[in-house]
């Protein structure tokens, strides 16, 4: 047993008074504890996990930062923008990846659409600590969200770039949209029900193959924007380079699109002509 001074110096250091040394009123208590009652090793183990706790949340979170914040050798420059570094979590495996996000946005990725929507959107420097506080295996699902957003908004960009001037050349006058108007008059309401049934059963099928793959065993991840539509083979006949470039050349194209489509809707908007009549020479006109 520890002597009998010995125990008062010890609860005298685990006091409240003792504010001064409150990193040793953890380990006096403990050895006030086994001197009183005697070692209990279930105890003991408690105790010690519950001290090392504050520790080991604050060496994760110190690993965190350093894989975001600090440089590495993986380092790389963005293509977008001469002298500009791509962020750590854009490291060049996916498609068409030019180390383009500036404002972080891949960090609300976490963030559900009625959060964002109520006044939930976070400032930049909130987004960067967003993403240094995430583990490198989210920080992946976050780009791959991302990404799938991307993807899926270029290939409805592109339809909607070649279908806006063919309205206006078939039937004339300004195509239906939002800004435009005509959403709601004639075949327009059914046309946009039976796409967004397309789609949604595209996107079906492609879960339930996702789905019967997994069940039968370890299978590979599935690519953002992969929903095995493919009718005429032409990605099943390229090897693993090929297939890259052919997904980065449609994401290029996906991302001049929309920002056509974006111009279309704004040129008619101000001057209110349709954009065939604005720009004739691009229609042979």
């Amino acid at each position: 047993h520890i002597p009998h001074w010995s125990k008062w110096s010890m609860l005298s250091l685990a006091s409240p008074a003792a504010s001064g040394f409150a990193p040793l009123r953890g380990p006096a208590l403990l050895l006030t504890e086994v001197s009183t009652v005697g070692f209990d090793a279930r105890a003991y183990r408690a105790k010690m996990q519950k001290l090392s706790a504050p520790l080991r949340a604050a060496a994760r979170t110190a690993d965190r930062l350093a894989a975001t914040v600090c440089m590495s050798d993986t380092a790389r420059k963005a293509l977008w923008k001469p002298g500009a570094m791509a962020p750590s979590y854009l490291d060049g495996t996916l498609a068409g990846d030019a180390g383009f996000d500036p404002l972080t946005l891949t960090a609300l990725a976490s963030k559900s659409l009625p959060d964002l929507l109520t006044g939930g959107w976070p400032s930049q420097s909130q987004r960067e600590l967003i993403m240094a506080r995430m583990t490198p295996t989210e920080r992946r699902a976050a780009v791959a969200k991302m990404r799938e957003a991307e993807i899926r908004h270029a290939r409805l960009a592109m339809l909607a770039a070649a279908g806006w001037p063919l309205s206006e050349l078939l039937q004339g006058g300004r195509a239906p949209s939002v800004l435009n108007g005509g959403l709601g008059d004639g075949p327009v309401p059914f046309f946009l029900v039976l796409a967004a049934g397309a789609a949604a059963y595209v996107e079906y099928l492609s879960e339930e193959a996702a789905n019967q793959a997994s069940g039968l065993g370890p299978a590979a991840p599935r690519l953002a924007g992969d929903f095995g539509f493919d009718p005429l083979g032409v990605m099943a006949e390229e090897g693993a380079y090929r297939r890259k470039e052919l997904s980065a050349n449609e994401l290029f194209n996906g991302r001049l699109a929309m920002l056509a489509i974006t111009g279309f809707a704004a040129q008619e908007f101000l001057w209110g002509t349709p954009v065939v009549e604005q720009t004739p020479f691009f229609f042979g006109r």
